[in-house]
């Protein structure tokens, strides 16, 4: 009885040690914050931070280069069905403002290879002057929104203010977002 008593007092110790270490070094690497994230009400207040990237075709983009437009980030993957589900809507919502709304799609992708079948299916996309197509390669600039699910949008003002974090899919073409968008604009 003593020896399993030793045992059980060693399990214990071991699984004790075992969820320290866990929590020391593994959770606490991935709950920290890196010091370029601002929380959603300081991107309120503030106004949302800058990043640059080059979009598809290789051209240099900042996301400040389109002041005084209310800009749609929108984080997205090809893989992603809801993604998929909300480009129709998103394209329309881009082409009825005719460059006072701008779309900044940021892809979470693995590969380019699969970004560009998926632009295949969307070639608007690609060809549209009020659409940044931006590879997220290293996942950088989703880790600097906290981006938690796909798809994520956030909806920023003219003034480069936070005016709406929306995660998961919606219809961006209906009466609602339209006149959202048409207050925004004023």
């Amino acid at each position: 009885m003593n020896r399993h008593l030793k045992a059980i007092v060693a399990v214990f110790v071991l699984a004790f040690i075992g969820v320290w270490a866990f929590n020391k070094f593994f959770l606490a690497k991935t709950q920290q914050v890196p010091s370029s994230v601002m929380s959603l009400e300081q991107m309120e207040k503030q106004g949302v931070p800058n990043f640059s990237a080059k979009d598809l075709d290789g051209k240099p983009f900042e996301l400040h280069s389109l002041g005084g437009k209310v800009v749609i980030l929108n984080f997205w993957a090809s893989w992603c069905a809801p993604c998929i589900e909300e480009i129709p809507s998103l394209l329309s919502l881009v082409k009825e403002f005719k460059g006072d709304v701008q779309l900044v799609a940021v892809s979470g992708d693995s590969s380019r290879e699969d970004i560009d079948v998926f632009m295949k299916a969307f070639p608007d996309l690609k060809n549209h002057k009020d659409i940044k197509m931006i590879w997220d390669e290293d996942r950088s600039i989703m880790q600097q929104f906290e981006v938690s699910r796909l798809p994520e949008s956030l909806v920023v003002g003219k003034d480069n203010k936070l005016k709406k974090k929306i995660v998961g899919t919606i219809d961006w073409y209906n009466e609602d977002s339209l006149a959202y968008m048409k207050d925004l604009l004023k």
